[in-house]
C-alpha cells in the first residue's frame, strides 16, 4: 500500500469504486490519498484482496483523516481503508449521465452501482488492460507498381486482388483472406513481386471498410406524398418531444429513418437507432452506411467485447457526430450530443429485460432520456403496440403521423385462410396444406421466394408415448424437450430454457412401448418435409441455432437475397423488419398455439405479428399472397387479421382493458421469487405477500398471489410470484416499504418488475 503524502488536517475523497467479479459486482470505499485527483466516472487501478484490479469510481464524498489514513466514525471504532494506486483512464461517462442512471435505478428498484453495470460493455471493468498502449504488429498488404506485360501473365483471380488492394489503397493480410483471397494465393503473388507486405501496429479504429464500398453517389428515392408529410410533422417536433410514425408494412419509414438522420447529422448531432433483434441490425447497416457520409456502428451482444470498448471509447472522446444502431442495452451508451433516437419495431417485447435486475424497457428508457437530456425521440412500427396507443390516443404525451400506402404500385397482399380440419378431411395428414404445396412449386419458375414462419426451432415441441401418454419433460425445468435433428439425420433432445442436451430414445420408458414419437412442428421439421416434398427447392433456415456464429444473420440473409435459396424457414424473427423484394409468398404454420399463450396480451402479440409477417411479401414490383395455416379459422384474431384493421383491434382492445382496469390502464408490478427449496420459496413468497398487503390496502392496490409462475422451475430453481396492480397515478406500495430485501432468506433471490409485459 502506498503511503499518503496528505497532512493531517487537509481534507480527503473518499471514492466508491465499482469492481467485477464476471457476472457480479460491487462497490468498495477507496481513498484518493495521494491526491491523484481521481473523480466520479474515471477508471482506477486499486488492490483487492491483495491483487492489482481495475475499478470505475461511481461516488466521490470528501472527509477528513489522520495521519495513519484512519477514519473516525459515529460510534468511535476505526476503519482501515486502502489507497487508489493510479488513475487509468479519465472521464469514462460524465456526471449528467451518472445522474440520469441514478434516477433509473430508483425506479427499477436497483442499486446505482447495478444500475451502471448494466450500462456499461460486459467485461469493461474487470477485463480493462493497463497496458493499452501496447499494440501488436499486423501484416499489411499492398500492390506493387506493375508494367502491362506483368498484367497479362496474372490470373483472373490475381488481377481481382490486385484491383482490390488498388482499390482500398492496401489492406491488413487477415482481411482479405476474410473477402476470399487464400493464404497461399497472397504468398504465391509476393514471391513474385506483384504485391508488398509489411509490418504495421493497427490503431484503435473501428473496422468499417465492408460499409465504405458503395457511398459513392447513393440512390436517393423521391418520396411519397404521405412519406413528405410524414417527414414534415417529424421535424416539426422539438427536442425533447416524442413521436409515433404508424407506417404500413412497405410504407418507406426506414427511407423516413435515413432523412431525418441526415438533417441532425448536419446539425452535429449523433443519432442512435434501436432494434429488437440482432438480426434486423445487418440490413439497417448497410443501408445507413452506404448513404450516410460518416461510419455506422453497431452494438449488440454478438459484437466483441473489445468493438464494444471502442464504440464506448468513441463516443466519449471525440465531439464529431455518430450513428450507432444496436439492441436495447444500446439506450445507455454515453453520447456526447445525442439528437435523435429512432425506436424501429416499437411493438416488439424484446426491447424488454426480464431478468437479472434492472427489469427495465428500452421504449420507456429511450422516453425517460429523450424528455430529460431534450432528444427527438421516433417510435417506428405498422402495428403499435398497446402501451404506446395509450400514450397516443389517451394521455396525449406522444405526437402521431402515419403513413397509410405502400410506397410500391403492387396491391397489398391476398390474405388467404386455410382451415387445417378440412385438409385433415380430406385425408392430407402433413403440416403442409394441399393449396401451400401448390404455391411453393411454382416459385423456381416464377423466380420467386417465400418466408415460413414457425413458432418454434428445432425439429418437434416435445417426445410422447402414444400407448401411455408418458412426455420426455426437462430435469432441470417444468417444460418439455424440444427435439432436435442433425445433417446426418441424428436426433436429441434439448431444453431452451437452461440448455440441457439428452439423447434421444425410440421407446417409452415408463411402458417400454415403442410407440413413442415426436409431436409439434419446428424449423429443422418443416424443411425436412419440405425437402421431402419439393426437392427442387432450396431451403434456408433462421432460427436461433443458424444465427448464433459470427455475422450469422448477415450471411444468411445476403444468401437469401441474392437468390441463393428459394424459401427461408425461420422463427419470429422473419416478421421483424426484413425486406427482401422479391417475396412473393408469406406463411404461417401452427399459429394456432401462438393465439392461445396464457398472457393477457397473446391477442395482441399473435396479431402484430401475424400482420408483419404478412407485410414481408410484394413489396417490389410482383404482387404478393399470404397463406396462413390454422384450426380455428373462426378466432377474433383471424376476422381482424383476413381485414387487415389493426386500428380497429387497439380501439376495442383498449375499451376492455380500460373498463377491467388491465394493464396499461392501471400500475403493474411483479415480484419473482426463485430457489432451490421449493418450500422455502413459497413460503418467502407467502411472507412477503403479508408484509406488502397493508401497504396494497393503504394505496388502494391489489395483491395476487404468491403463486407458482407460468414456468414454475426453471434450471433447479423454483419460481414463485405476486402480482401488484393499482391505479396509473397512484404512488406504488413499494415506496414505503424500502426493507423489502431483508425479509429475503439466503439462497432465495427476488426480482422485482416493474413494468412487466407478460404475466
Amino acid at each position: 500500500m502506498k503511503l499518503a503524502t496528505n497532512n493531517q488536517f487537509q481534507p480527503l475523497s473518499k471514492l466508491g469504486v465499482l469492481l467485477e467479479f464476471g457476472r457480479y459486482s460491487n462497490c468498495f470505499d477507496y481513498l484518493d490519498a495521494n491526491n491523484l485527483g481521481a473523480e466520479i466516472g474515471d477508471m482506477v487501478l486499486v488492490t483487492f484482496k491483495g491483487n492489482l484490479s481495475a475499478g470505475l469510481v461511481i461516488e466521490k464524498n470528501i472527509i477528513s483523516q489522520n495521519a495513519e489514513g484512519k477514519k473516525i466514525n459515529k460510534n468511535k471504532s476505526n476503519i482501515k481503508y486502502l489507497f487508489i494506486e493510479e488513475v487509468l483512464q479519465k472521464g469514462v461517462f460524465d456526471i449528467h449521465w451518472k445522474v440520469w442512471l441514478d434516477e433509473l435505478a430508483k425506479n427499477y428498484r436497483v442499486s446505482s452501482a447495478t444500475m451502471i453495470k448494466t450500462a456499461f460493455p460486459s467485461g469493461w471493468i474487470s477485463k480493462y488492460k493497463t497496458n493499452s498502449n501496447y499494440q501488436k504488429n499486423f501484416i499489411w498488404i499492398s500492390a506493387s507498381n506493375m508494367d502491362d506485360r506483368s498484367k497479362d501473365e496474372l490470373t483472373p483471380k490475381q488481377s481481382l486482388l490486385i484491383d482490390y488492394l488498388f482499390n482500398k489503397k492496401g489492406l491488413w493480410q487477415s482481411e482479405l483472406i476474410k473477402y476470399g483471397f487464400k493464404s497461399d494465393l497472397i504468398n504465391r503473388m509476393l514471391k513474385k513481386g506483384f504485391i508488398n507486405k509489411t509490418k504495421r501496429k493497427k490503431s484503435d479504429e473501428l473496422d468499417t471498410s465492408f460499409f465504405k464500398q458503395n457511398r459513392v453517389n447513393p440512390v436517393i428515392p423521391t418520396l411519397t406524398e404521405q412519406q413528405n408529410s410524414a417527414l414534415s410533422h417529424i421535424r416539426k417536433i422539438n427536442p425533447g418531444e416524442a413521436l409515433l410514425l404508424w407506417g404500413e408494412t412497405g410504407s418507406g419509414k426506414t427511407e423516413i429513418y435515413l432523412r431525418i438522420s441526415e438533417i441532425e447529422l448536419l446539425k452535429n448531432k449523433s443519432c442512435l437507432i434501436l432494434a429488437p433483434e440482432i438480426g434486423l441490425i445487418p440490413q439497417l447497416v448497410d443501408r445507413f452506411s452506404h448513404r450516410l457520409g460518416i461510419d455506422v456502428y453497431e452494438y449488440h451482444s454478438n459484437c466483441s467485447e473489445k468493438y464494444k470498448k471502442l464504440v464506448w471509447n468513441k463516443l466519449i472522446s471525440f465531439d464529431k457526430p455518430f450513428v450507432v444502431i444496436g439492441t436495447r442495452s444500446a439506450v445507455f451508451l454515453p453520447f456526447k450530443n445525442l439528437g435523435l433516437i429512432i425506436l424501429d419495431e416499437e411493438h416488439d417485447n424484446s426491447y424488454k429485460q426480464e431478468n437479472p435486475m434492472p427489469c427495465y424497457d428500452a421504449r420507456d428508457v429511450a422516453l425517460d432520456r429523450a424528455k430529460k437530456h431534450q432528444i427527438k425521440l421516433i417510435y417506428g412500427s405498422a402495428t403499435p403496440s398497446m402501451n404506446v396507443w395509450k400514450k397516443v390516443y389517451y394521455e396525449k404525451k406522444i405526437y402521431i403521423t402515419r403513413i397509410r400506402e405502400r410506397i410500391s404500385d403492387t396491391k397489398t397482399p391476398e390474405i388467404n385462410i386455410i382451415d387445417m380440419r378440412e385438409e385433415f378431411k380430406k385425408g392430407n395428414t402433413k403440416i403442409l396444406s394441399d393449396k401451400l404445396l401448390e404455391r411453393l412449386a411454382l416459385l423456381r419458375s416464377k423466380k420467386e421466394q417465400a418466408i415460413i414462419l414457425v413458432p418454434r426451432r428445432g425439429y418437434s415441441g416435445f417426445l410422447s408415448c402414444r400407448n401411455c401418454g408418458y412426455v420426455v419433460n426437462c430435469s432441470n425445468c417444468d417444460t418439455t424437450l424440444t427435439v432436435h435433428s442433425g445433417n446426418k439425420g441424428t436426433k436429441w433432445l434439448s431444453c431452451h430454457w437452461c440448455n440441457l442436451k439428452r439423447q434421444f430414445i425410440n421407446f417409452c420408458p415408463q411402458c417400454n412401448s415403442n410407440a413413442f414419437k415426436p409431436f409439434g412442428v419446428g424449423t429443422q421439421k418443416v424443411v425436412e418435409v419440405i425437402n421431402y416434398e419439393l426437392p427442387q427447392l432450396r431451403i434456408l433456415r433462421f432460427d436461433r441455432d443458424t444465427t448464433s456464429v459470427k455475422d450469422g444473420h448477415r450471411k444468411i440473409l445476403t444468401d437469401f437475397s441474392k437468390g441463393k435459396a428459394d424459401v427461408l424457414v425461420g422463427t419470429q424473427m422473419l416478421a421483424k423488419g426484413i425486406d427482401i423484394p422479391n417475396v412473393t409468398l408469406s406463411v404461417v404454420l401452427a399459429a394456432d398455439g401462438l393465439m392461445h399463450r396464457p398472457d393477457l396480451t397473446s391477442e395482441e402479440k399473435s396479431l402484430q405479428l401475424f400482420l408483419q409477417l404478412a407485410g414481408r411479401s410484394g413489396r417490389a414490383e410482383k404482387s404478393g399472397e399470404v397463406i396462413f395455416q390454422t384450426y380455428q379459422p373462426n378466432h377474433p384474431i383471424i376476422d381482424y387479421l383476413k381485414n387487415r384493421d389493426y386500428e380497429s383491434f387497439l380501439i376495442e382492445n383498449s375499451k376492455i382493458r380500460e373498463k377491467s382496469n388491465l394493464y396499461p390502464f392501471c400500475k403493474v408490478i411483479l415480484l419473482k421469487i426463485s430457489g432451490l427449496d421449493n418450500y422455502l420459496t413459497e413460503a418467502t413468497g407467502n411472507k412477503l405477500a403479508e408484509y406488502l398487503i397493508p401497504s396494497c390496502k393503504e394505496k388502494n392496490w391489489f395483491l395476487i398471489g404468491p403463486a407458482p409462475s407460468l414456468i414454475s422451475k426453471i434450471g433447479k430453481k423454483f419460481r414463485w410470484q405476486i402480482l401488484m396492480y393499482g391505479p396509473v397515478n397512484s404512488v406504488t406500495p413499494l415506496e414505503n416499504t424500502p426493507n423489502i430485501l431483508d425479509l429475503i432468506p439466503r439462497n432465495i433471490y427476488l426480482t422485482i418488475d416493474t413494468s412487466p409485459v407478460e404475466i
